[in-house]
Order: structure tokens, then sequence, then C-alpha cells
């Protein structure tokens, strides 16, 4: 099984798109909170690291930084930006579905609205490969989009499955290819089964005016490997 939808390399990377300089600031928030004295001495990685931006922050904080992603020009243009920081990161073209990394590695897994670009047995997948890889006592930090996602019935996409969603006419996931939207019950059961979780949060952003519509939604969970 492959989880890789190729449109992030052909449509969004290799085009020059979702090329990002700064780390989310929700996420920094999320990781320093974990780890208020920094990461020295810790191993973190990001699933779908994209370009390098967090990277560049864990880098900093002190992490033993790795990052795997599918796309050949996004590893390109990640490991061009952290040489370019003058920090260090192990950055990885390969599938979430077989990560190539020991048993019980690292400490922190963080995935940003990654895994929620496949179909559902590659998630299933993903999240027991997340389990292998963590330590006892490590957690996993998840940003995925929720089924209150207004781009679902405003963009036009076609479903493939329960939840999963390919094809969209306009807006961000228009060059995305394949999303799955999750329920609060598939953040529990299928991401973070098996680990005990610190918290789920949903967030939705909201335009008000000129035009009221729902722009995201998004759950953002965290839990740790006993």
């Amino acid at each position: 099984m492959k989880s890789f939808d190729a449109s992030w390399e052909t449509r969004m990377y290799a085009r020059s798109k979702q090329v990002m300089r700064y780390p989310f600031g929700d996420l920094v928030s999320r990781v320093l909170r974990l780890h208020p004295g920094g990461g020295r001495g810790l191993r973190v990685l990001e699933l779908g690291c994209g370009t390098g931006n967090n990277l560049v922050f864990l880098a900093k904080e002190g992490f033993e930084t790795h990052g795997i992603e599918g796309s050949k020009t996004a590893c390109a243009k990640a490991r061009a930006f952290v040489s370019a920081q003058g920090v260090q990161a192990a950055i990885v073209e390969g599938d979430f579905v077989g990560l190539p990394y020991p048993d019980a590695h690292f400490d922190l897994i963080i995935d940003r609205e990654s895994v929620c670009h496949n179909r559902k047995a590659a998630i299933a997948e993903t999240a027991k490969e997340v389990r292998r890889c963590l330590k006892s006592g490590g957690r996993f930090l998840s940003y995925a989009f929720s089924r209150r996602h207004g781009d679902i019935k405003a963009c036009g996409g076609k479903p493939v499955e329960p939840g999963t969603y390919s094809g969209f006419k306009s807006g961000a996931l228009a060059p995305a290819g394949i999303t799955h939207f999750f329920t609060r019950d598939e953040i529990r059961g299928v991401l973070f089964g098996g680990l005990k979780l610190d918290y789920i949060f949903h967030h939705s952003n909201d335009w008000l005016y000129p035009k009221r519509r729902n722009e995201i939604a998004e759950f953002i969970a965290c839990g740790q490997k006993a």
C-alpha cells in the first residue's frame, strides 16, 4: 500500500505552491507547551514536512529533527531551506504507511494536516506506524480536517468513500487530490487508537464579512504512548 498522492508533487510543490517560510503558530505554541525547556536530547519527526518551515523551528529548539515527505521537489526545497537557516534536519522522501525508522525511536511525532490527505485504509496503517515508532511516553500531535469543513460543500468535492473526497473544483484543496474529513470518533478510535489522549480540540475559522462562510474546520489532538 502507498499513501502519497502524486498530485502534491505535480500540482503543488512542482508549481511552487505551499512553499512556507514560517512555522505554523498554533503548532509552535503546542510544541512549546509539551516541551517548555526545549527539545535538547529529544527526537522529533514531522509527517509531511513539506518545504521545511516547521523543521527549522524544531531544530532551532534543539530537537534532533527528522521529516518525511512524499514529494521529491518538496524534499529538495526543505533541505535547501534548512541548510540556509543554519540548522540540521534529516529529510527522507518516503511514505507514511511504511515509516523507515526503528521501533520506539521518537519522543514526538507531528502531523499538520498531512495524514488526512489519504484514504481511510492508509490512515489506519499510518496510525499503526506512528504507534510503532513512538517511544514509551512519546506523544503524537495531529491536526486533521473535520467534517464541518466548509470546502466539502462549497468547493464541489466528489465522494470517494465515507468522509473522503477528491476533485475539488475550487478552494485551497483543489490541487490536493484526496482529502479525508474526520469525525471525533475517528480521531479517537482510528488516528489515536492505542494512545492515551491528552486532548481533542475542535477549531473552526469562519469568515464573517463581507460574506459569511466557513473557511476551515479541524481537529487538533494530542496523545501519549504508554
